[in-house]
Formats: structure tokens, C-alpha cells, sequence
């Protein structure tokens, strides 16, 4: 079913404060930027913004949701495909540091917001998808005996803070992006390969 013309105007609205939201929020971070920033980026009106948002904070949130949801799903699948340790540990970062050299915009937009990016993967009493996710396939490699007990909280917490060190790192210095990846993998593994079982 095609889009009325009306609905066609109110997508690209919507996209266009959302875009313009993305910079600013990129160059000035969150708590310098303001609605009269975002919508002088923009190039519409003020109440435009008004027809989507409340204020700076749910413009800031859906870009945050655009962000996670599709990474979330991401991660999980690589986990899920991962027949390994090295790649349950080292898949997803490595899909992380793809997203931060691929979407550069994206990856601004965390580094120059990074404690907000943390507060929202793992510094809040109420878990993200990300987390309980990330707790979940934890809890079952380990039970399932392909990693050494441990606590799947406290290690989803620690891979998901080196997670968001790496997309800030890897956007700072592309280059430096396999180093650190291979950096994680040696440092996780070293926690939670799961002991040789001797030869008979």
C-alpha cells in the first residue's frame, strides 16, 4: 500500500529532525544542544519538531532505539552462530567495530555522548535487550559447559562497557580496530575458556 503524499511529507519531517538531531547531538553533545539547535539544523519550522517530540530527550532516545535495536538483534545472532569460545566472544565485537568504521555519523554520535550511551547499555537499574540478551547466552554457554562458571551480569556488564570502549576507539583510529579485537578475545578467554578436559 502506498504512502499518501501527507505521509510521505511526515516520514521526511520526521527523518530530517532526526538527522539534523544526530549532529548536533554529534557536535554539540546532549547537554549543550538545544530543541532551537536541532531545529535551526533542520531547516523547519519549530512546531515541526513538536508534531514528533516533547523535548530533546525523546529525539535523543529514538536515535539511540535506531541504534540498538538493529545492534541487538545483530549481536545475538552472532552469538547464536558462534561454535566456538573465540567466536562467541569475538564475533560480536567484531560486528561492533564494523559498525563503527561503516556508520560514521552513528559512531559520533557515541562518542561524543558517551556516558549517556553507557548509562543507557549498562548503568541503569532496568536491563536492556542488549543486557539480558548478552546475560542470557552467557548463562547458557556456561551451563552447557563451552565457558567457565562465572556470573553473567557482571560479565555482560564488563564486555558490554569494553564493547562501547571499542566503537569509540575504532572511531577515533579505524586502524586500530583487529588489535583490539583480538586484544578482548585473548583478555575474555582467558576468563571464561573452559578448562581442557584431560586425555584418557
Amino acid at each position: 500500500m502506498q504512502m499518501s503524499k501527507r505521509e510521505q511529507n511526515k516520514k521526511a519531517n520526521r527523518e530530517a529532525i532526526l538527522v539534523a538531531a544526530r549532529d548536533v547531538f554529534s557536535q554539540l553533545g546532549f547537554g549543550a544542544a538545544t530543541v532551537r539547535d536541532i531545529v535551526r539544523a533542520s531547516g523547519l519550522a519549530i512546531g515541526s519538531f513538536y508534531n514528533y517530540f516533547n523535548d530533546k530527550d525523546e529525539a535523543f532516545a529514538a536515535l539511540v532505539e535506531a541504534i540498538v535495536v538493529p545492534l541487538a538483534r545483530d549481536l545475538k545472532a552472532a552469538r547464536a552462530a558462534a561454535g566456538t569460545p573465540q567466536a562467541f566472544i569475538g564475533e560480536p565485537y567484531r560486528l561492533v567495530a564494523d559498525f563503527a568504521r561503516t556508520d560514521s555519523a552513528n559512531a559520533a554520535l557515541i562518542v561524543k555522548n558517551q556516558t549517556l550511551f553507557r548509562q543507557t547499555f549498562y548503568l541503569t537499574p532496568i536491563r536492556t535487550t542488549v543486557q539480558t540478551d548478552l546475560e542470557t547466552d552467557l548463562g547458557r554457554w556456561m551451563e552447557e559447559g563451552r565457558l567457565r562458571r562465572h556470573d553473567p551480569v557482571l560479565m555482560a556488564d564488563a564486555m558490554l562497557a569494553l564493547g562501547i570502549d571499542l566503537v569509540v576507539q575504532t572511531a577515533l583510529d579505524p586502524a586500530s580496530a583487529p588489535g583490539r579485537v583480538a586484544f578482548l578475545v585473548d583478555l575474555f578467554m582467558a576468563r571464561l575458556a573452559p578448562a581442557a578436559r584431560p586425555s584418557a
